[in-house]
Protein backbone atom coordinates (compact mmCIF):
# COMPACT_ATOMS: atom_id res chain seq x y z
CA UNK A 1 0.00 0.00 0.00
CA UNK A 2 2.76 2.29 0.47
CA UNK A 3 3.38 1.81 -3.65
CA UNK A 4 0.49 2.82 -4.29
CA UNK A 5 0.44 5.73 -1.94
CA UNK A 6 3.90 7.08 -3.27
CA UNK A 7 1.81 6.66 -6.79
CA UNK A 8 -1.14 8.75 -6.13
CA UNK A 9 0.98 11.20 -4.36
CA UNK A 10 2.58 11.58 -7.78
CA UNK A 11 -0.13 11.77 -9.77
CA UNK A 12 -2.06 14.15 -7.64
CA UNK A 13 0.82 16.55 -7.45
CA UNK A 14 1.68 16.13 -11.29
CA UNK A 15 -1.33 16.69 -12.39
CA UNK A 16 -3.33 19.92 -10.12
CA UNK A 17 0.36 21.59 -10.93
CA UNK A 18 -0.04 21.76 -14.95
CA UNK A 19 -1.66 25.04 -16.87
CA UNK A 20 -4.71 22.30 -17.80
CA UNK A 21 -5.71 22.41 -14.06
CA UNK A 22 -5.07 25.90 -13.41
CA UNK A 23 -7.16 27.01 -16.48
CA UNK A 24 -9.99 24.82 -16.24
CA UNK A 25 -10.16 25.11 -12.33
CA UNK A 26 -10.39 29.28 -13.09
CA UNK A 27 -12.67 29.18 -16.44
CA UNK A 28 -15.07 26.97 -15.16
CA UNK A 29 -16.72 29.54 -12.44
CA UNK A 30 -16.20 32.18 -14.95
CA UNK A 31 -17.90 30.61 -17.35
CA UNK A 32 -20.92 30.25 -14.82
CA UNK A 33 -20.48 33.82 -14.32
CA UNK A 34 -20.91 34.66 -17.54
CA UNK A 35 -23.71 32.75 -18.40
CA UNK A 36 -25.74 33.84 -15.22
CA UNK A 37 -24.65 37.53 -15.23
CA UNK A 38 -25.38 38.42 -19.11
CA UNK A 39 -28.83 37.64 -19.34
CA UNK A 40 -29.05 39.55 -16.29
CA UNK A 41 -26.75 42.87 -17.82
CA UNK A 42 -28.96 42.29 -21.27
CA UNK A 43 -32.37 42.59 -19.32
CA UNK A 44 -31.54 45.98 -17.74
CA UNK A 45 -29.89 47.05 -20.87
CA UNK A 46 -32.39 46.04 -23.31
CA UNK A 47 -33.59 48.41 -25.74
CA UNK A 48 -36.84 47.84 -27.95
CA UNK A 49 -36.02 47.48 -31.45
CA UNK A 50 -37.40 50.41 -33.84
CA UNK A 51 -40.20 47.93 -35.46
CA UNK A 52 -43.46 49.68 -36.56
CA UNK A 53 -46.34 47.95 -38.14
CA UNK A 54 -49.01 49.48 -39.63
CA UNK A 55 -52.33 48.54 -39.61
CA UNK A 56 -54.85 48.70 -41.98
CA UNK A 57 -58.07 48.02 -40.67
CA UNK A 58 -61.15 47.02 -43.02
CA UNK A 59 -63.16 44.95 -40.03
CA UNK A 60 -65.35 48.22 -38.77
CA UNK A 61 -64.72 47.08 -35.19
CA UNK A 62 -62.07 49.92 -34.78
CA UNK A 63 -59.62 46.81 -34.15
CA UNK A 64 -56.44 49.26 -35.11
CA UNK A 65 -56.88 51.28 -32.38
CA UNK A 66 -57.39 48.55 -29.95
CA UNK A 67 -54.02 46.51 -31.14
CA UNK A 68 -52.14 49.95 -30.72
CA UNK A 69 -53.19 50.74 -27.23
CA UNK A 70 -52.19 46.81 -26.54
CA UNK A 71 -48.69 47.57 -27.50
CA UNK A 72 -47.96 51.13 -28.65
CA UNK A 73 -44.53 50.10 -29.31
CA UNK A 74 -44.78 47.93 -32.32
CA UNK A 75 -48.68 49.45 -33.60
CA UNK A 76 -49.00 52.56 -35.66
CA UNK A 77 -52.08 53.54 -37.40
CA UNK A 78 -51.90 53.20 -41.49
CA UNK A 79 -52.27 56.41 -42.99
CA UNK A 80 -52.11 55.36 -46.41
CA UNK A 81 -53.66 51.99 -48.29
CA UNK A 82 -51.91 49.02 -48.69
CA UNK A 83 -50.76 49.50 -52.16
CA UNK A 84 -48.70 52.81 -50.41
CA UNK A 85 -47.81 51.04 -47.69
CA UNK A 86 -46.04 48.18 -49.27
CA UNK A 87 -43.87 50.89 -50.68
CA UNK A 88 -42.98 51.96 -47.23
CA UNK A 89 -41.96 48.48 -46.63
CA UNK A 90 -39.53 47.85 -49.12
CA UNK A 91 -38.45 51.82 -48.55
CA UNK A 92 -37.96 50.38 -45.07
CA UNK A 93 -39.84 53.05 -43.83
CA UNK A 94 -42.01 50.42 -42.14
CA UNK A 95 -41.01 46.96 -40.78
CA UNK A 96 -44.77 46.01 -42.14
CA UNK A 97 -48.12 46.36 -42.29
CA UNK A 98 -50.93 44.04 -40.97
CA UNK A 99 -54.48 43.93 -42.55
CA UNK A 100 -57.36 43.22 -40.71
CA UNK A 101 -59.65 42.50 -43.58
CA UNK A 102 -63.71 43.16 -43.30
CA UNK A 103 -64.49 39.01 -41.66
CA UNK A 104 -61.46 38.79 -39.72
CA UNK A 105 -63.43 38.09 -36.45
CA UNK A 106 -65.18 35.44 -38.59
CA UNK A 107 -62.50 33.63 -40.48
CA UNK A 108 -59.95 34.30 -37.28
CA UNK A 109 -57.28 35.68 -39.75
CA UNK A 110 -55.25 38.54 -40.68
CA UNK A 111 -52.46 38.92 -42.81
CA UNK A 112 -48.90 40.43 -41.95
CA UNK A 113 -46.76 41.67 -45.14
CA UNK A 114 -43.32 42.45 -44.31
CA UNK A 115 -39.70 41.96 -46.25
CA UNK A 116 -38.71 38.95 -43.67
CA UNK A 117 -36.87 38.41 -40.42
CA UNK A 118 -37.55 40.65 -37.49
CA UNK A 119 -36.85 38.25 -35.16
CA UNK A 120 -38.77 35.86 -33.23
CA UNK A 121 -39.69 38.50 -30.28
CA UNK A 122 -41.51 40.45 -33.03
CA UNK A 123 -43.37 37.67 -34.79
CA UNK A 124 -44.03 36.61 -30.83
CA UNK A 125 -45.22 39.61 -30.17
CA UNK A 126 -47.91 40.47 -32.68
CA UNK A 127 -49.13 37.09 -32.75
CA UNK A 128 -49.98 37.71 -28.56
CA UNK A 129 -51.44 40.80 -29.62
CA UNK A 130 -53.70 40.18 -32.06
CA UNK A 131 -54.78 36.46 -30.34
CA UNK A 132 -55.55 38.57 -26.93
CA UNK A 133 -57.65 41.38 -28.90
CA UNK A 134 -59.50 38.93 -31.18
CA UNK A 135 -60.50 36.68 -28.36
CA UNK A 136 -62.12 39.98 -26.36
CA UNK A 137 -63.70 41.31 -29.74
CA UNK A 138 -65.49 37.39 -30.50
CA UNK A 139 -66.53 37.46 -26.23
CA UNK A 140 -68.26 41.02 -26.96
CA UNK A 141 -69.67 39.96 -30.06
CA UNK A 142 -71.42 37.15 -28.17
CA UNK A 143 -72.91 39.35 -25.61
CA UNK A 144 -70.27 39.25 -22.86
CA UNK A 145 -70.36 41.60 -20.45
CA UNK A 146 -66.84 43.79 -20.48
CA UNK A 147 -66.43 42.99 -15.98
CA UNK A 148 -67.12 39.00 -17.30
CA UNK A 149 -64.24 39.17 -19.84
CA UNK A 150 -62.01 41.34 -17.30
CA UNK A 151 -62.16 38.53 -14.74
CA UNK A 152 -61.59 35.60 -17.76
CA UNK A 153 -58.43 37.51 -18.53
CA UNK A 154 -56.95 37.20 -15.59
CA UNK A 155 -54.61 35.16 -14.86
CA UNK A 156 -53.55 32.95 -12.02
CA UNK A 157 -50.77 32.71 -9.95
CA UNK A 158 -49.85 29.48 -8.07
CA UNK A 159 -48.17 29.74 -5.42
CA UNK A 160 -46.14 26.72 -4.43
CA UNK A 161 -45.75 25.70 -0.74
CA UNK A 162 -43.84 22.43 0.17
CA UNK A 163 -44.99 20.78 3.14
CA UNK A 164 -42.57 19.31 5.96
CA UNK A 165 -42.78 17.87 9.55
CA UNK A 166 -40.70 20.63 10.74
CA UNK A 167 -42.98 23.37 8.95
CA UNK A 168 -44.06 24.75 5.38
CA UNK A 169 -41.46 26.91 2.94
CA UNK A 170 -41.28 27.77 -0.32
CA UNK A 171 -41.37 24.72 -2.99
CA UNK A 172 -38.70 24.86 -5.32
CA UNK A 173 -38.96 21.90 -7.22
CA UNK A 174 -38.71 23.10 -10.73
CA UNK A 175 -35.61 24.96 -9.86
CA UNK A 176 -33.71 22.04 -7.58
CA UNK A 177 -34.36 19.86 -10.78
CA UNK A 178 -33.42 22.10 -13.07
CA UNK A 179 -29.69 21.64 -10.21
CA UNK A 180 -30.36 18.34 -10.29
CA UNK A 181 -29.92 17.75 -14.16
CA UNK A 182 -27.01 20.26 -14.37
CA UNK A 183 -25.20 17.95 -11.62
CA UNK A 184 -25.95 15.23 -13.27
CA UNK A 185 -24.34 16.23 -16.43
CA UNK A 186 -21.59 17.21 -14.25
CA UNK A 187 -21.17 13.99 -13.40
CA UNK A 188 -21.68 12.46 -16.83
CA UNK A 189 -18.98 14.45 -18.01
CA UNK A 190 -16.00 14.11 -15.32
CA UNK A 191 -16.72 10.12 -15.97
CA UNK A 192 -15.30 10.82 -19.23
CA UNK A 193 -12.72 13.01 -18.59
CA UNK A 194 -11.11 12.31 -15.54
CA UNK A 195 -12.14 8.08 -16.56
CA UNK A 196 -10.29 9.16 -19.91
CA UNK A 197 -6.97 10.37 -18.30
CA UNK A 198 -6.50 7.15 -15.96
CA UNK A 199 -7.35 5.35 -19.56
CA UNK A 200 -4.69 7.16 -21.41
CA UNK A 201 -2.28 7.79 -18.27
CA UNK A 202 -2.10 3.55 -18.02
CA UNK A 203 -1.52 2.91 -22.31
CA UNK A 204 1.16 5.72 -21.92
CA UNK A 205 2.96 4.31 -19.29
CA UNK A 206 2.52 0.92 -20.84
CA UNK A 207 3.86 1.86 -24.30
CA UNK A 208 6.84 3.23 -23.12
CA UNK A 209 7.98 0.55 -21.13
CA UNK A 210 7.55 3.08 -17.87
CA UNK A 211 5.11 0.07 -16.18
CA UNK A 212 8.02 -2.16 -16.26
CA UNK A 213 10.31 -0.41 -14.40
CA UNK A 214 7.24 0.76 -11.78
CA UNK A 215 6.55 -3.02 -11.51
CA UNK A 216 9.92 -3.94 -10.47
CA UNK A 217 9.21 -2.02 -6.97
CA UNK A 218 4.91 -2.22 -6.57
CA UNK A 219 2.88 -4.93 -7.22
CA UNK A 220 0.50 -4.28 -10.85
CA UNK A 221 -2.35 -3.71 -8.29
CA UNK A 222 -0.67 -1.19 -6.64
CA UNK A 223 0.24 0.49 -9.76
CA UNK A 224 -3.23 1.07 -10.54
CA UNK A 225 -4.80 1.34 -7.41
CA UNK A 226 -2.15 4.42 -7.02
CA UNK A 227 -3.09 6.29 -10.26
CA UNK A 228 -7.02 5.60 -9.71
CA UNK A 229 -6.95 7.13 -6.10
CA UNK A 230 -4.24 10.27 -7.37
CA UNK A 231 -6.30 11.25 -10.39
CA UNK A 232 -9.61 10.61 -8.10
CA UNK A 233 -8.20 12.74 -5.65
CA UNK A 234 -7.21 15.67 -8.38
CA UNK A 235 -11.06 15.29 -9.54
CA UNK A 236 -12.64 15.73 -6.10
CA UNK A 237 -10.23 18.43 -5.39
CA UNK A 238 -11.12 20.40 -8.69
CA UNK A 239 -15.10 20.11 -8.15
CA UNK A 240 -14.35 21.27 -4.34
CA UNK A 241 -12.30 24.22 -5.65
CA UNK A 242 -15.09 24.89 -8.06
CA UNK A 243 -17.78 24.81 -5.33
CA UNK A 244 -15.82 27.29 -3.89
CA UNK A 245 -15.50 29.24 -5.58
CA UNK A 246 -18.73 29.37 -7.87
CA UNK A 247 -20.26 30.22 -4.50
CA UNK A 248 -17.93 33.06 -4.31
CA UNK A 249 -18.71 34.02 -8.16
CA UNK A 250 -22.87 34.37 -6.94
CA UNK A 251 -22.19 36.71 -3.66
CA UNK A 252 -20.57 38.85 -6.09
CA UNK A 253 -23.17 38.55 -8.36
CA UNK A 254 -25.92 38.84 -5.39
CA UNK A 255 -23.76 41.87 -4.44
CA UNK A 256 -23.87 43.67 -7.70
CA UNK A 257 -27.49 43.00 -8.64
CA UNK A 258 -28.70 44.49 -5.42
CA UNK A 259 -26.19 47.60 -6.33
CA UNK A 260 -27.71 47.49 -10.03
CA UNK A 261 -31.58 47.66 -8.60
CA UNK A 262 -30.74 50.75 -6.76
CA UNK A 263 -32.48 49.00 -3.80
CA UNK A 264 -30.73 49.52 0.03
CA UNK A 265 -31.50 46.42 1.36
CA UNK A 266 -31.55 42.76 -0.11
CA UNK A 267 -35.66 42.18 0.74
CA UNK A 268 -35.90 45.49 -1.77
CA UNK A 269 -33.79 44.10 -4.47
CA UNK A 270 -36.02 41.03 -4.33
CA UNK A 271 -39.30 42.72 -4.73
CA UNK A 272 -37.45 44.95 -7.61
CA UNK A 273 -36.59 41.81 -9.48
CA UNK A 274 -39.73 40.07 -8.96
CA UNK A 275 -41.92 42.84 -10.32
CA UNK A 276 -40.00 42.15 -13.72
CA UNK A 277 -39.94 39.05 -13.55
CA UNK A 278 -36.79 38.60 -13.67
CA UNK A 279 -36.47 34.57 -12.50
CA UNK A 280 -32.78 34.69 -12.74
CA UNK A 281 -31.76 37.40 -10.67
CA UNK A 282 -34.58 36.14 -8.17
CA UNK A 283 -33.03 32.92 -8.04
CA UNK A 284 -29.75 34.12 -7.17
CA UNK A 285 -30.71 36.94 -4.92
CA UNK A 286 -32.60 33.73 -3.08
CA UNK A 287 -30.99 30.63 -3.73
CA UNK A 288 -33.13 27.21 -3.24
CA UNK A 289 -31.78 25.64 0.33
CA UNK A 290 -29.58 22.37 -0.45
CA UNK A 291 -29.08 19.99 2.15
CA UNK A 292 -25.74 18.58 3.48
CA UNK A 293 -27.23 15.32 2.85
CA UNK A 294 -27.48 16.40 -1.26
CA UNK A 295 -24.07 17.35 -1.28
CA UNK A 296 -22.45 14.77 0.50
CA UNK A 297 -24.69 12.13 -1.75
CA UNK A 298 -23.38 14.33 -5.04
CA UNK A 299 -20.20 13.63 -4.31
CA UNK A 300 -20.43 10.05 -3.14
CA UNK A 301 -21.68 9.27 -6.35
CA UNK A 302 -19.30 11.11 -8.24
CA UNK A 303 -16.66 9.19 -6.19
CA UNK A 304 -17.86 6.36 -6.32
CA UNK A 305 -18.88 6.07 -9.85
CA UNK A 306 -15.20 7.39 -10.61
CA UNK A 307 -14.17 4.70 -9.14
CA UNK A 308 -16.08 2.45 -10.77
CA UNK A 309 -15.70 3.78 -14.18
CA UNK A 310 -11.77 4.43 -13.98
CA UNK A 311 -11.02 0.72 -13.13
CA UNK A 312 -12.72 -0.55 -15.84
CA UNK A 313 -10.86 2.02 -17.83
CA UNK A 314 -7.60 1.27 -16.15
CA UNK A 315 -7.89 -2.77 -16.78
CA UNK A 316 -9.21 -2.06 -20.68
CA UNK A 317 -5.80 0.04 -20.77
CA UNK A 318 -3.73 -2.33 -19.80
CA UNK A 319 -4.95 -4.46 -21.85
CA UNK A 320 -4.44 -2.57 -25.03
CA UNK A 321 -1.43 -1.79 -27.00
CA UNK A 322 -2.67 1.60 -29.22
CA UNK A 323 -5.68 4.28 -28.98
CA UNK A 324 -7.20 2.22 -31.78
CA UNK A 325 -7.27 -0.95 -29.36
CA UNK A 326 -8.82 1.32 -26.56
CA UNK A 327 -11.33 2.52 -28.58
CA UNK A 328 -12.66 -0.91 -29.78
CA UNK A 329 -12.68 -2.27 -25.72
CA UNK A 330 -13.58 0.57 -24.49
CA UNK A 331 -17.08 0.92 -25.76
CA UNK A 332 -18.87 -1.79 -23.55
CA UNK A 333 -18.02 0.53 -20.57
CA UNK A 334 -18.69 3.90 -22.28
CA UNK A 335 -22.07 2.60 -23.01
CA UNK A 336 -23.06 2.64 -19.64
CA UNK A 337 -22.35 6.07 -18.85
CA UNK A 338 -23.92 7.22 -22.00
CA UNK A 339 -27.66 5.51 -21.15
CA UNK A 340 -28.34 6.98 -18.12
CA UNK A 341 -27.66 10.44 -19.23
CA UNK A 342 -29.81 9.55 -21.95
CA UNK A 343 -32.91 8.76 -19.60
CA UNK A 344 -32.16 11.77 -17.76
CA UNK A 345 -35.13 13.52 -19.31
CA UNK A 346 -37.53 10.92 -18.19
CA UNK A 347 -36.59 10.74 -14.67
CA UNK A 348 -36.75 14.70 -14.60
CA UNK A 349 -40.85 14.54 -15.84
CA UNK A 350 -41.51 11.31 -13.09
CA UNK A 351 -38.61 10.99 -10.35
CA UNK A 352 -41.41 8.53 -8.57
CA UNK A 353 -41.99 6.11 -11.36
CA UNK A 354 -40.46 2.77 -10.87
CA UNK A 355 -38.83 2.73 -14.05
CA UNK A 356 -37.28 5.82 -12.28
CA UNK A 357 -36.67 3.98 -9.01
CA UNK A 358 -35.51 0.71 -10.57
CA UNK A 359 -33.01 2.51 -12.79
CA UNK A 360 -31.57 4.58 -9.91
CA UNK A 361 -30.79 1.85 -8.36
CA UNK A 362 -28.65 -0.02 -11.01
CA UNK A 363 -24.72 0.84 -10.01
CA UNK A 364 -23.56 1.66 -13.28
CA UNK A 365 -26.19 4.32 -13.57
CA UNK A 366 -26.52 5.42 -10.35
CA UNK A 367 -23.96 8.26 -10.08
CA UNK A 368 -26.08 9.96 -12.89
CA UNK A 369 -29.35 9.10 -11.96
CA UNK A 370 -29.95 8.75 -7.79
CA UNK A 371 -28.37 12.84 -8.25
CA UNK A 372 -30.89 13.73 -10.57
CA UNK A 373 -33.35 11.79 -8.30
CA UNK A 374 -32.24 13.43 -5.14
CA UNK A 375 -33.09 17.04 -6.25
CA UNK A 376 -36.07 16.50 -8.29
CA UNK A 377 -38.02 14.52 -4.99
CA UNK A 378 -38.18 13.33 -2.15
CA UNK A 379 -36.03 9.65 -2.17
CA UNK A 380 -37.22 7.74 0.30
CA UNK A 381 -34.06 6.93 2.96
CA UNK A 382 -34.57 3.05 1.70
CA UNK A 383 -33.60 3.82 -1.59
CA UNK A 384 -30.17 5.77 -1.22
CA UNK A 385 -29.74 3.20 0.93
CA UNK A 386 -30.02 0.64 -1.09
CA UNK A 387 -28.43 2.58 -4.51
CA UNK A 388 -24.91 3.13 -1.55
CA UNK A 389 -24.89 -0.45 -0.63
CA UNK A 390 -25.40 -1.73 -4.34
CA UNK A 391 -22.92 0.76 -5.51
CA UNK A 392 -20.18 0.19 -2.72
CA UNK A 393 -20.63 -3.63 -3.94
CA UNK A 394 -20.65 -3.39 -7.37
CA UNK A 395 -17.55 -0.49 -7.38
CA UNK A 396 -15.16 -3.34 -5.27
CA UNK A 397 -16.42 -6.20 -7.98
CA UNK A 398 -15.03 -3.53 -10.52
CA UNK A 399 -12.09 -3.59 -8.66
CA UNK A 400 -11.35 -6.86 -8.57
CA UNK A 401 -12.19 -7.72 -12.11
CA UNK A 402 -10.11 -4.68 -13.43
CA UNK A 403 -7.45 -5.70 -11.12
CA UNK A 404 -6.97 -9.48 -12.62
CA UNK A 405 -7.19 -7.72 -16.06
CA UNK A 406 -4.08 -5.51 -14.76
CA UNK A 407 -2.04 -7.84 -13.80
CA UNK A 408 -1.70 -9.66 -16.85
CA UNK A 409 -2.19 -7.34 -19.36
CA UNK A 410 0.14 -4.11 -17.97
CA UNK A 411 3.01 -6.37 -19.15
CA UNK A 412 1.60 -8.28 -22.03
CA UNK A 413 2.55 -6.89 -25.79
CA UNK A 414 2.22 -7.25 -28.95
CA UNK A 415 -1.42 -7.96 -29.50
CA UNK A 416 -4.86 -7.00 -29.13
CA UNK A 417 -6.56 -9.46 -26.99
CA UNK A 418 -10.33 -10.47 -27.83
CA UNK A 419 -12.87 -10.46 -25.18
CA UNK A 420 -12.45 -14.33 -24.87
CA UNK A 421 -9.20 -13.98 -24.26
CA UNK A 422 -9.91 -10.92 -21.47
CA UNK A 423 -12.64 -13.57 -19.84
CA UNK A 424 -10.05 -15.80 -19.64
CA UNK A 425 -7.70 -13.67 -17.95
CA UNK A 426 -10.49 -12.75 -15.09
CA UNK A 427 -11.01 -17.05 -14.56
CA UNK A 428 -7.41 -17.39 -14.23
CA UNK A 429 -6.24 -14.28 -12.71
Amino acid sequence: MNAAWIIARHEFVSRVRTKGFIIATVLAPLGILLLVALPIVLSQLEVSAPHRIAIWDESGRNLAAKLIAADTAVFVQAQEPPSKLRAKVLAEELTGYLLIPRNALERDSVVLFTRGGGGLGLHEAITSAVRDVFRRERLLLHGADTALISVIEHRTKIERVKVTAERTERDQTALLTGIGYLLSFVVYTLLFVYGGIVMRSVLEEKTNRIVEILASSARPFDIMLGKITGVGAVGLFQLVLWMVLTAGVFALVGTALISMSGAATHMEALTYYRTQNNDIATVLLQPPSISLGQIAAFVFFFLAGYVFFSTLFAGIAAAADTEQDIQTLQAPVSIFIVLPILTVPLIMNAPDSTLAVVLSLVPMFSPILMVMRLFATEVPWWQVAASVVLMVIATFGAIWLAGRIYRIGILRYGQRPSFRQILRWIVSG
